[in-house]
């Protein structure tokens, strides 16, 4: 039997559920990512917007006028989506380094089936952290609407699926956390500032930041819900962005080699 032959072997849906069972344990077990998580909506929501609060007047955006801290809490719940694309990243070269990738598609884990299932770790990272940001906006009057605002976590959910299999697909190319790291401070940690996360896009800011961020198309989209406006354009737009990187990781996945160890 030709041992290539084992790749096209599938599950079926079974298999996401093993993969993310996986990634719940390592969740649950890693007290230091935990705390990491739950201080950074303190320090970011906490002290810097709400410092940045008293100091700047109304936001108006999309017809609206709000207060500082609810334009801003939106950008910061899209500060913990991208970072959660590192853990995806982290967890997907800990299977590559380890030969676990190559087990799991020899296996009957399909490329699709992984993608999902080593989702699960960055959706319920951001969620725990989106649960924490939701209250303290509730207790300092950070939040617009809060039944909008909860809806805008499916488009964030959506928009994480983007980061997170982006964030797989690098791992594909890197073999060390340090390259991880690198690739994070560099690259994607000014992509979440070159996005109006904090601020508002002025008349006169660079078309290339407004144009080829997918971080801003994705902003736009979540506070289409948060704010009450569901533009139906904005919301599909960050929808088509996801579904376009899966379809790229999908293609990659199922053509790349595959190794029991890194050398």
């Amino acid at each position: 039997m030709n041992p290539a032959n084992f790749r096209n072997i599938s599950l079926g849906l079974r298999s996401i559920k093993i993969v993310a069972n996986n990634e719940w344990r390592a969740f649950v077990h890693n007290k230091g990512l935990l705390l990491s998580m739950f201080m950074q909506p303190l320090i970011t929501y906490g002290l810097l917007v709400m410092a940045l609060n008293e100091n700047l007047s109304a936001v108006h955006y999309a017809g609206l006028t709000l207060p500082y801290k609810q334009y801003a809490l939106t950008g910061v719940l899209t500060f913990f989506m991208t970072t959660q694309m590192s853990q995806a990243m982290y967890r997907a070269t800990v299977d590559k380094e380890y030969g676990l990738l190559a087990i799991k598609f020899t296996n009957g884990v399909q490329p699709w089936h992984y993608l999902a299932g080593m989702s699960f770790f960055p959706i319920i990272g951001l969620l725990f952290q989106s649960a924490i940001l939701i209250v303290l906006g509730l207790l300092t009057g950070g939040v617009y609407n809060l039944l909008y605002l909860l809806l805008s976590l499916l488009v964030l959910i959506v928009s994480l699926e983007f980061w997170s299999t982006l964030g797989i697909i690098l791992s594909t190319r890197i073999s060390s956390y340090e390259q991880r790291d690198v690739i994070m401070t560099l690259i994607f940690s000014p992509i979440s500032y070159a996005a109006p996360t904090l601020y508002v896009f002025s008349d006169n800011s660079p078309l290339i930041i407004k144009i080829l961020n997918p971080l801003t198309y994705q902003l736009k989209a979540l506070r289409a819900v948060a704010f009450g406006s569901f533009n139906l354009m904005e919301i599909v737009s960050a929808i088509l962005i996801s579904i376009a990187m899966i379809v790229l990781a999908q293609v990659i996945l199922k053509r790349m080699p595959l190794s029991l160890a890194e050398r």
